[in-house]
């Protein structure tokens, strides 16, 4: 996975609206639409050439239809040497004879210092679900500000960009992996005071404990929004209050702000209805029709959701450096943190690639998955590109109700060669289908390390430009000049699991509501434990830990628990360090870190037998 802050420069976090104009507030009966609300840096990209670009984004708010387009704005790099900028309309993107041909209008702009407007003389009726808003333009002189034209907000959104130029991008391209467009659009037609909200959903709580709620309150009135009068209901409680914003949410079409309210506790187990509504928006009356209704399942005993982070890693992967601190960090952090690490490529490698659960061969390394349901997830940055996006995607993830409470525990059996492992469940509710569930135990290794190459972690994270990043301790030894860090310990890395050996073990069909049981696997033969190049893996047996998986009828990890591996003192296996050289497995692969059988056309990374890596291109 690549960082696109090389390209594109430093992500800008802002404080939500700071930075807002007393105009964002301005009651003109405009509201604007945009990725560029005005707390977060517009930055730019392009092509270095000199050519002709035609940019877009996507208006796609049902909301949207039958208002008014008033006024479009698009900010370009100051004193950029570019001309014959049109702005314009289309319900299609169409090349015709490879040029941008629009379906609906097309206005010449005019230039305020570095912004290129067009207010229309005929305000434009949105009369389609979706429709393009472009701009065209020709760089003129190729200077330092042209050679990246396009203005765009350093993040995802429903806006998106599209761009096609007359000799890069020959074709439409998405390029919305990159962020938004900047494009500032002003429309009419909405109502003064207008709020809806997001994230409303069904709850879970235990009972006696009240239920904080985090919604996502959202603007769609010209007015913006100061305050919210609100009311809710959960079973037969009730409740209202006024909510009065420190900095209220200025005049942009879905600007948002988070906020929380607590619902009441409830005495008894059961299911309850629940209603949450906006009605008034600055002291008047909501124009929105803002009311949700959900649930609240209520438990004698909640079960602990721990979600399950697998990271696919390599010594030889310099990128693999900011999954070691992801990983290192979050369970600092996180007490019930729980990490797998499957090595490719490296002295701790136990499994073959194609024996790695949810590895998604197209992302490489380093990559993850979450309870094996994300498809595409970095072990640092997360699915948000931000810096440190992983603690979000799992708090999120922590919050999804678990089928049943999950502990564990582990000891090795008196003989010192096999661990026995057992994992204790507890369902909230009976159920007649227990056996769409299973448990899988993975055993872990914690502090391998060595000397040698062969252990040493390959490291791209030289450059000071990106420290920012990662504003972590663990992360310093990456940012000291080396492009490889020796004395490194690696902890979380996988050594055995029962699903290679035995397979799941399946519950049992019928289980009784809040009834703990237990279900139990082997790890046999830990001293025989080696990587793939049959060399032994495991260091010291006191650094061991278990790791019980319950796992769906989909292959998706639904709780997770972990454990000390206890009795290591009746073993044999204490301070082993394996030889870097010997055990070392050569490999090629590919700049995706994909393995190869052999060299292929192009740069080749060759992990060679004592531990050195070094580039070949054919």
């Amino acid at each position: 996975m690549i960082q696109k802050k090389h390209f594109l420069g430093a992500i800008i976090v802002a404080a939500a609206f700071a930075g807002y104009s007393s105009d964002s507030y301005a009651d003109n009966g405009l509201i604007t639409y945009s990725a560029n609300n005005g707390t977060k840096e517009v930055k730019y990209f392009g092509t270095n050439k000199k050519e002709s670009f035609d940019v877009a984004m996507l208006l796609a708010d049902k909301y949207a239809k039958g208002k008014k387009i008033e006024t479009i704005k698009v900010p370009f790099p100051k004193d950029a040497e570019i001309g014959n900028v049109k702005i314009w309309l289309t319900k299609k993107l169409t090349l015709v004879n490879k040029k941008n041909v629009p379906d609906v209008m097309s206005l010449d702009a005019t230039m305020d210092d570095s912004t290129a407007i067009v207010k229309l003389a005929t305000p434009y009726t949105i009369d389609s679900d979706t429709l393009y808003i472009g701009y065209s333009f020709d760089v003129v002189e190729l200077t330092d500000k042209t050679q990246l034209p396009i203005s765009l907000i350093n993040e995802k959104g429903v806006q998106g960009l599209w761009t096609h130029s007359n000799r890069t991008y020959r074709s439409w391209m998405d390029k919305s992996t990159y962020g938004c467009s900047a494009m500032q659009v002003e429309l009419s037609g909405f109502n003064a005071n207008d709020a809806y909200f997001e994230g409303f959903k069904d709850y879970n709580n235990q009972v006696n404990i009240a239920t904080p709620i985090k919604l996502t309150l959202l603007n769609r009135g010209y007015n913006g929004i100061k305050s919210i009068d609100y009311s809710y209901s959960v079973g037969d409680k009730k409740g209202s209050d006024r909510l009065t914003l420190d900095v209220p949410i200025p005049a942009y079409l879905n600007a948002s702000t988070e906020f929380t309210i607590t619902l009441p506790a409830i005495e008894a187990k059961g299911k309850y209805p629940v209603t949450f509504s906006i009605d008034k928006v600055n002291g008047e009356a909501n124009s929105e029709t803002a009311t949700a209704n959900s649930s609240m399942a209520i438990f004698n005993k909640l079960p602990k959701h721990r979600p399950v982070m697998e990271e696919f890693t390599g010594t030889w992967c310099g990128n693999c450096a900011r999954g070691w601190i992801g990983l290192e960090v979050m369970t600092r952090l996180h007490p019930d943190f729980i990490a797998l690490a499957y090595h490719s490529g490296d002295v701790m490698q136990v499994m073959p690639v194609n024996s790695f659960p949810g590895f998604n061969k197209d992302l490489g390394y380093p990559s993850a998955n979450l309870d094996r349901s994300y498809e595409e997830l970095d072990p640092y940055y997360g699915v948000s590109m931000e810096p440190f996006g992983i603690e979000e995607e799992w708090k999120k993830q922590a919050e999804i109700l678990a089928p049943a409470s999950l502990e564990t525990e582990a000891a090795f059996t008196p003989d010192g060669k096999n661990i026995k492992a057992k994992a204790t469940l507890e369902f909230p509710e009976a159920a007649n289908d227990a056996d769409k569930y299973s448990v899988e135990f993975v055993l872990v290794a914690d502090s391998l390390h060595g000397e040698g190459q062969a252990w040493e972690q390959s490291n791209y994270l030289e450059d000071n430009d990106i420290k920012d990043n990662y504003p972590f301790p663990e992360a310093n030894i990456f940012f000291a000049g080396s492009s490889s860090i020796q004395n490194m310990h690696y902890n979380d890395v996988v050594v055995a699991t029962t699903r290679l050996r035995d397979g799941l073990i399946k519950l049992p069909a019928k289980v009784e509501a809040e009834k703990a049981f237990s279900i139990e696997g082997t790890i046999s033969e830990v001293d025989s434990i080696k990587n793939e190049a049959n060399y032994p893996v495991i260091q010291d047996s006191k650094n061991l830990r278990i790791v019980a998986l319950l796992i769906n009828e989909k292959g998706q990890i639904v709780n997770g628990a972990k454990a000390k591996v206890t009795g290591y003192e009746t073993t044999g296996i204490r301070n082993i360090n394996t030889n870097a050289a010997e055990a070392d497995v050569p490999a090629i692969y590919n700049l995706q870190g994909h393995r190869l059988q052999t060299m292929q056309k192009g740069l080749n990374i060759i992990r060679t037998k004592d531990g050195k890596t070094k580039k070949v291109m054919l």
